[in-house]
């Protein structure tokens, strides 16, 4: 991979800029990030990353500040998500609004409600550091790669230890939202309740969706594909309703889009020891068991829903009642089991609709997945790795013996 640099004197005025993908602004934004981090004088290396198909909202850069400080030698590693020019699915600048509004002010929140329930550091929430040269056109990060943090392939099988540790971050993720609403009223009715979600169905976006819809079902044996096609009404209004939380009672802060790839992972020795959700970019205030469901049927098959699938409920359910002890709250009284177990035997339909709606992203091949800031998704052909007709096949089968299709 090349490695393109900038470089600045600081006891000079003239920055020199070789790189062509960083914006002035950006390069602006780093500056003061390395005057702040005390550098006295530095260079600035930039890189261009590749997700694999696995981002479609951002041009990814791997940034490391190298220079002197008064106490020695320093390296600051950054990672930066930059906005695309344009997104035919959305508003991009809301979208990094979101993103940006969760790093500077909601999980400062989190951070103050955990720092008054005195919880030690290691059960605590994980999230990345943001710097304080995040603005709307781009998400300033620590870079977590450089301390050995990397993700899943995206068309794989999670790891088990990798869905248990990631449910344990969600379960705590709701839990902080509800802990929210209690401690900071004013904060989350002015500033959660009002996050709806972010896709607006409009003619746009409803072509999208029977495009992705098409895809899917295309690679169908011909009965179930017609079985499937004749209730797309049907099956589009749920996916909507889901989106929006209709007919849901019980809510908090979701992520929004809690899958596989958008949680960075660790391993020490071959086994995974932590991991760190990214990507707050469509948070919104809907249904916890939405967030649960959609990462769970994004990145699991028939045979480990069948033997983790139980445990890992139970997981997220002791993890927050363990969780919530810390703040002096009663899951019983705030999110009993029976309303719970209800909640997610609600919202298993929903695995379903997320692969029919948004598998063949998740399932795209490398050099198919299209550019969202150029090309006409409701026209851009997509090419599926084989892998996903086992997938939805084995949810729709499912489905079928559970009597939800």
């Amino acid at each position: 991979m090349q490695v393109e640099e900038k470089h600045r004197d600081f006891d000079t005025t003239k920055v020199v800029c070789t790189s062509k993908e960083l914006p002035c602004s950006l390069q602006e934004s780093l500056e003061k990030i390395a005057q702040k981090e005390g550098y006295m004088n530095y260079k600035i290396l930039s890189r261009s990353i590749s997700t694999e198909g696995g981002n479609y909202m951002a041009m990814l850069y791997e940034v490391d500040i190298k220079g002197k400080t008064t106490s020695g030698e320093k390296e600051t590693n950054i990672f930066i998500k930059q906005s695309i020019p344009e997104f035919s699915l959305g508003d991009v600048s809301e979208i990094y609004c979101r993103e940006l509004f969760f790093y500077n002010e909601v999980s400062k929140v989190f951070t103050e409600l955990e720092d008054e329930a005195k919880i030690p550091a290691d059960e605590r929430y994980k999230s990345a550091k943001s710097y304080r040269g995040s603005n709307s056109e781009a998400i300033i990060l620590q870079n977590l790669a450089k301390d050995g943090f990397t993700t899943v392939f995206r068309m794989e099988v999670m790891p088990l230890k990798f869905a248990e540790l990631s449910i344990q971050q969600l379960a705590k993720f709701h839990s902080l939202s509800l802990v929210m609403e209690r401690r900071r009223p004013e904060f989350f009715e002015k500033k959660i309740k009002n996050l709806k979600q972010l896709m607006k169905f409009d003619e746009v976006n409803l072509d999208f969706c029977k495009k992705m819809f098409r895809t899917s079902v295309a690679i169908l044996e011909n009965e179930t594909r017609k079985k499937l096609e004749d209730k797309y009404s049907q099956i589009l209004d749920k996916y909507i309703n889901y989106l929006r939380g209709d007919g849901t009672k019980f809510k908090c802060l979701c992520h929004g889009d809690y899958r596989m790839n958008n949680i960075l992972m660790k391993m020490k020795e071959g086994e995974i020891t932590e991991v760190v959700p990214v990507d707050y970019q469509i948070i919104l205030y809907g249904s916890p068991m939405v967030d649960f469901v959609y990462f769970i049927y994004g990145a699991t098959d028939r045979e480990f829903r069948k033997n983790n699938l139980d445990n890992l409920k139970d997981l997220y359910y002791e993890t927050m009642k363990n969780y919530l002890k810390y703040f002096e709250m009663d899951v019983n009284e705030i999110y009993p089991r029976k309303i719970f177990e209800d909640n997610i035997d609600e919202c298993l339909e929903f695995g379903l609709l997320a692969l029919l709606f948004l598998g063949p992203f998740f399932f795209a091949d490398e050099n198919e997945v299209p550019d969202l800031s150029k090309d006409d998704v409701a026209k851009h052909e997509i090419n599926v790795d084989l892998k996903f007709k086992d997938r939805l096949q084995e949810v729709i089968q499912e489905m079928i013996e559970n009597g939800r299709l």
